[in-house]
This record gives C-alpha cells, structure tokens and sequence, in this order.
C-alpha cells in the first residue's frame, strides 16, 4: 500500500505543474531493452518506433509488435505498432502505447504516427508525430485530464558496408502539452507545459563470423555504445543460427540504472524476446515482445 500511495502521488503531481514524470519514454521493446537500451543506432525494425524512427528505414518487410511492462502489480504498460515499407528505403509507421494503474486512477496513451526515409546513400532520417491524452481520476471522481502532442526526430548513418552505425535521437523536440485540473473551488485550472526535451547519440558495431551458406547464416556480435541524456549505456548482442531459427543473448550496463539482460528466438516470421531490467523502474522486473513479420 506504501509503493502504491507513492505511485499515485506521483500521479496526482503530474497534473500539478509537474510534467517531467508524465509520458516517461518506458522503452517497451525487450530487445533493446535487454541491451542496456543502447540501440539509437542499431534498431531497423518495429523496435525504431520508441527508439530511433530513422531505423525504420531499413526495415524490408511489415511488421507488427507487441510489448509489455508490469510494475509491481501495480501499473501495467502495452504497446503495440506497426511498420510498413512503402518503397525501398522509405517506412511508415504507427503505434499506440497505453499505461493505467489497476485500481483505475491514471490512463495515459501515446498514439504515434513514423515515417522514414534514406535521403542519401546510407543517410536515413525519421519523424515521429505524437498525440498525448491522460486522466486522472479517484474513486470515480475527476481530477484532471491533459491533451497534448509532441515529435522526435532520429538520424541514422552507417559507415563500412553498414557494420557500423551512427545514431542521435532527439525525443520530444517538440511538444506542447495542456492540462486541466478540478480545483477546490468547483473551477477549472489549464496551463500549458512542454515535455522535457531529450537527447540521445550512439554507435554499433555489428561483426560476423563464419561465411553466410544456403543452409546456415554466420552467427554475429552486436557491441552498442550509447549516451542518452548525459548517462552512458552500454550493450551486447550475440546472435547464434539454430536448426529451426536464431537464438539472441542480450547483456547491458546502464551507469545509472545496472544491468540488463536478456535472449530472443526468431523462427521464421515470429520473433520472441524477454528482458530482465534492474533498478530503473525502482527493482527488478521484466519486459516481453513479440514481433511478427508478413
């Protein structure tokens, strides 16, 4: 009850004045998550919705995704998104991410428009468009409710026959959000405030090993190095070819946040992938996605 009274303070305050803790980048993808989060520059699939919507534009298939967070019972994030290629090259994207707590006092969802494109030769950029919308509410009472939109902007630029990559994120670079509380008096308060602007820049180094045959790919280490506002984030991926699919292990480090850990099957269409994250979101817990290309 303690954890809970804390959660729903913080709540309450985010329609206060302070937006800062309001619509916090959860990162839901358990991939790069099990990787410290350090994947500004290697994500080129659905995961480049919430991490890099330039990475979308190496994406050669449609694909959709699912993911999952629970916090202690307590609070519980999904998402789910979708990336189409249009062209070579050129992606588009949607995607809606929902938190609510389980007593029903706090909704928010992010509805999530993307499109990428290479601009030149290795050189891709992407836009995220954002509509923001939360509630409050206790006992069925109102207390407040803010509507709001914001945008990303991501670049990517891969070096060396595309085994290494640049990436720099600028979450938020835009954003204008309106709340509206139930003040003492019966009378409505409104104010505007932006979302805290963030930054991120980072690169991968992909390395294979072993010659790509009709029967086997080569297995290959993923090493990403990243720093997301002013925290350093380091992270591993080593992909190994199976029989019937390829096994992922994911190790992370964030400087402020502790390890991460993680694995990923890919079988055919269908990709699974786990994440155990520490400390970030106050102890240890999990992260679960699915993607599923068609």
């Amino acid at each position: 009850m303690k954890l809970f009274r804390c959660l729903l303070l913080t709540l309450i305050l985010s329609l206060n004045g302070s937006v800062n803790a309001a619509f916090e980048n959860i990162e839901l993808m358990a991939g790069p998550a099990g990787m410290g989060s350090a994947y500004a520059a290697a994500t080129q699939d659905t995961s480049a919705l919430i991490w890099n919507p330039a990475g979308l534009a190496g994406l050669s298939t449609p694909e959709i995704a699912i993911g999952y967070l629970d916090l202690h019972g307590v609070l519980g994030y999904s998402f789910i998104g979708i990336a189409h290629p249009i062209r070579k090259g050129q992606t588009i994207g949607a995607a809606i991410l929902n938190s609510s707590d389980t007593e029903g006092i706090s909704h928010e969802r992010i509805v999530l428009l993307s499109a990428a494109t290479r601009v030149w030769r290795r050189l891709h950029i992407g836009i995220n468009a954002k509509y923001f919308s939360t509630s409050v509410n206790l006992e069925q009472v109102p207390l407040g409710s803010g509507r709001g939109w914001g945008a990303d902007l991501g670049i990517q630029y891969a070096l060396i026959t595309d085994r290494v990559k640049m990436g720099v994120v600028f979450p938020n670079l835009f954003s204008n959000l309106s709340y509206r509380r139930l003040k003492e008096n019966t009378t409505d308060g409104t104010y505007e405030e932006p979302l805290l602007r963030e930054w991120r820049i980072g690169t991968a180094v992909k390395v294979n090993f072993g010659s790509d045959t009709p029967d086997r790919k080569p297995d290959s280490v993923l090493a990403a190095v990243e720093v997301a506002n002013g925290v350093p984030l380091i992270g591993c991926e080593y992909q190994y070819n199976v029989k019937h699919g390829d096994l992922a292990l994911r190790l992370g480090w964030r400087f402020t946040h502790g390890f991460t850990a993680g694995f990923g099957y890919q079988h055919g269409n269908i990709g699974l992938d786990y994440a155990f994250v520490n400390e970030k979101y106050g102890s240890q817990t999990s992260l679960f996605s699915v993607r599923l290309s068609y």
